[in-house]
């Protein structure tokens, strides 16, 4: 096997606000695996305000791991990747794209016998004024997309309400509303936003708080469901958010738990406990978002996942995943089924 890392840097269409940071590109780089003949494809793309470490140190990481490839077994080449788990999962994805190509498979069927063959998808509203947040609801809404997920926390409380308000009364009742805080909001002042939202019928909060104690304490206590994001690292910290019994959906990021393998352990642990792991990307490349498309297909829940995040993207490293009628199609031919264009080789 042979590994080459093909830099990027991808500007967003325009900025993204979280409570945490605001994302105007993305930075990363494709991970190219050469199985004798045959590539697979992963991303590397660390979030800034979520990853640990930086995108230099990760890139050092994955070469250096394709460097002992000649000698070593895939899976013990892995093992030395996780803890730098973007890392580890820009290594993964692209041998699991290998792996599936050889089999014959699609990822998703390689991944689990029964995927999904369409992707419902939420679409993602992170503008920083509530004017152009409302604005990209009713693009979303024209779309076919009926899964709306608001970004909150980062403005004051009362615009966050104003927001959630005008957005159900743009919506209506047959849109679900998701909301995700990134852990804003102080235990105490999550608890009174959620019953304060209450009565909008808001399916579920990302994060409302910071920890998997606290969210699972204000989950003990909120009349809005909650989930576990960026509080959960790894699989380990995922069961440990199931296993409170307070949390009503697990949020996965492939790329961020630590490739496919990872997450598909992580969706086995929710199911297990009857709560919903809603997959998502991290605003990755269209490779990335692809290897988060098969892991939602895999997981076999039909409700919205967060991988439409595509055309939050000014430029991509390939043709993305297209989003028709509210879902994407999952490919069917083997392997990853996206591919970067000449000039991303």
């Amino acid at each position: 096997m042979s590994l080459d890392l093909i830099p990027y840097d991808l500007p967003l269409r325009s900025p993204m606000a979280t409570s945490h940071a605001i994302v105007a590109d993305r930075r990363g780089a494709l991970v190219r695996l050469d199985d004798h003949g045959t590539i697979g494809w992963g991303d590397l793309c660390p979030m800034p305000g979520w990853s640990v470490q930086e995108f230099e140190s990760l890139h050092d990481q994955v070469d250096m791991a394709g460097l002992r490839l000649d000698e070593d077994m895939i899976g013990d080449v892995l093992d030395t990747l996780v803890g730098a788990p973007e890392a580890r999962a820009a290594l993964a994805g692209a041998a699991a794209d290998v792996l599936a190509q050889e089999a014959g498979l699609s990822l998703a069927a390689h991944l689990a016998p029964e995927p999904l063959e369409r992707v419902a998808v939420n679409a993602t509203i992170g503008a920083a004024d509530v004017s152009t947040a409302l604005t990209n609801v009713y693009l979303a809404i024209a779309n076919g997309i009926e899964t709306i997920k608001l970004k909150v926390a980062h403005r004051r409380v009362e615009e966050d309400i104003a927001l959630v308000e005008s957005a159900r009364r743009a919506v209506g009742d047959k849109v679900e509303l998701r909301l995700d805080a990134n852990g804003g909001w102080r235990p105490d002042e999550a608890l009174e936003i959620l019953h304060r939202l209450a009565p909008l019928d808001i399916a579920v909060c990302e994060e409302p708080t910071a920890g998997i104690d606290q969210i699972a304490a204000v989950g003990a206590e909120s009349p809005i469901p909650v989930a576990v994001d960026e509080s959960a690292r790894t699989v380990d910290d995922l069961r440990r958010a199931i296993a409170t019994g307070t949390v009503g959906a697990v949020v996965i990021k492939p790329q961020a738990l630590g490739g496919p393998d990872f997450a598909m352990q992580a969706i086995a642990a929710a199911h297990s406990a009857g709560v919903t792991p809603i997959v998502t990307s991290m605003i990755d490349s269209a490779v990335g978002v692809a290897h988060a498309v098969h892991v939602a297909a895999a997981s076999g829940v039909t409700a919205a996942h967060g991988v439409a995040t595509s055309a939050l993207l000014a430029a991509d490293v390939a043709a993305p995943l297209p989003v028709e009628d509210g879902a994407i199609l999952v490919p069917s031919i083997p392997g990853l089924g996206v591919r970067p264009s000449a000039a991303a080789r």
